[in-house]
């Protein structure tokens, strides 16, 4: 089965096609997301400080700082 959400992207793989309803297999799988999540927004936070301390490396690099 495969589980996308946004740009985060994931593939499980099971034998028994009832265990994903199982709870504790819905519980794995959200806790999968959520930390494929966080991980994808505390990277574009990092980013997007890392920008904002280098002006001269955003994609306006043709404004002029007067």
């Amino acid at each position: 089965m495969d589980v996308e959400i946004g740009e985060v992207s994931s593939s499980v793989h099971t034998t028994d096609s009832g265990a994903l309803l199982h709870p504790k297999m819905i519980e794995q799988l959200v806790r999968m997301v959520l930390g494929k999540l966080k991980d994808a927004q505390e990277h574009e936070k990092r980013v997007n400080d890392e920008k904002d301390l280098r002006p001269g490396a955003s994609a306006d690099e043709s404004k002029s700082w007067d």
